[in-house]
């Protein structure tokens, strides 16, 4: 069938429940708005230190700063955010003489550019053309750290069927001439849909795109008939599941999309330069990684009632219960991104039109401070 792509305004309806909450929520103890002031000082070169950091027990036999920094963190709750919600929480940022503020800001469009004069140091993020395009451009940062893949089997960014409409759709190739949401153009969400339909031999032809700029939207646009099908996100795929919505369709990080990198951890250079603050701080995030792990990957249950507390209070999902279903995002425990991933999407954008620039992945990414973490902490024990 003819390509058709359509706007569809929605209405958030009563059909979702109050605690999905919106894309721009603050976590805890989070800012409001931008973020400004100064990084402070790390005491580079020190050892112990005095005062209140001196009391501090360090990590893994790493010891504090020699004086408190704060890192500024821009992150809105999401559940791949994980990593900096535990090192908080469980104190792996304070043992180092670390304080994390965590701040929001309304789009990338503000959030980048304060990310990159070290106005905030790190932040989470994907990769969409408009983050490649302002690279090409000369917007200097660094990707450093995963923040979000699909576990195979257990994908947490995935297609999503409307539940009066599963008996219909049930094989990839049922895709056709399906009216298909993606939050935008130009998107991983759109990748994802197109490695969907190349695994049935279709391309984007043969579906008509809906544009539903929130997630928070989807739930209801499959209730309601205005889409067949969503690629859609957690938690909000457990909750219309639960609701009788949807219905979960095949799985993207086991059947066309092996080993996607969706999300990534961003940072400025200044931050990723001085190595005395910047180790420290993924030395605490890969530590917090490997409590996530061993939480939902290996089920473990002392680990989970101790993690889910955390997720409950930092992100939109406050039903205890549901993180014991829920598909979480997979975390790569030594906190390396996947770099043939990248590669991948960028030559999608590339390939499709969207983008026309050149960026070299060997600047742009920088696992040194991973690569570190895991010198310190050792091989992670699936």
């Amino acid at each position: 069938m003819k390509r058709r792509v359509v706007l569809v305004a929605l209405v958030a309806a009563a059909l979702l429940l109050a605690a999905c909450g919106g894309a721009g929520t603050p976590a805890p103890g989070g800012g409001t708005g931008g973020a400004g002031g100064d990084q402070g000082s790390t005491g580079a070169g020190s050892q112990g230190g005095s005062g209140e950091c001196a009391n501090r027990p360090g990590l893994a036999g790493v010891p504090p700063l020699r004086q408190e920094v704060t890192v500024k963190i821009a992150e809105d709750g999401a559940p791949s955010g994980a990593g900096f919600y535990i090192a908080t929480e469980k104190g792996y940022f304070r043992d180092l003489c670390i304080k994390p503020e965590f701040v929001t800001f309304e789009s990338s469009a503000y959030m980048l550019p304060a990310l990159a004069a070290g106005q905030v140091q790190v932040a989470g993020g994907v990769l969409s053309v408009g983050l490649w395009n302002a690279i090409q451009s000369g917007l200097d940062i660094r990707l450093i750290a995963t923040k979000g893949e699909n576990v195979p089997g257990r994908s947490y960014f995935n297609l999503t069927v409307a539940a009066d409409k599963a008996d219909r759709i049930r094989d990839y190739a049922d895709l056709k001439g399906r009216r298909i949401a993606i939050t935008s153009e130009a998107s991983l969400d759109e990748q994802l849909v197109d490695l969907a339909l190349k695994h049935a031999g279709l391309t984007k032809d043969d579906v008509e795109y809906v544009i539903i700029k929130s997630f928070g939207d989807m739930n209801a646009a499959l209730a309601n008939g205005a889409v067949d099908v969503a690629m859609h996100i957690e938690p909000l795929i457990t909750q219309g599941e639960a609701q009788g919505i949807l219905k979960r369709f095949g799985d993207a990080g086991r059947d066309y999309a092996q080993g996607f990198q969706i999300a990534e951890v961003l940072a400025s250079p200044q931050f990723v330069a001085d190595k005395e603050l910047s180790q420290r701080f993924m030395l605490a995030y890969v530590k917090a990684l490997r409590d996530y792990n061993d939480a939902f990957v290996k089920r473990d249950q002392a680990k989970m009632a101790e993690i889910i507390p955390i997720m409950t209070e930092y992100t939109a999902l406050k039903d205890a219960s549901l993180w014991e279903k829920v598909y979480v995002p997979g975390l790569n425990p030594d906190g390396r991104l996947n770099v043939e991933s990248l590669q991948a999407q960028l030559d999608w954008y590339r390939d499709n039109g969207h983008f026309t620039g050149e960026v070299d992945l060997q600047r742009v990414v920088d696992q040194s401070l991973a690569d570190y973490a895991v010198g310190v902490l050792g091989p992670y024990e699936p």
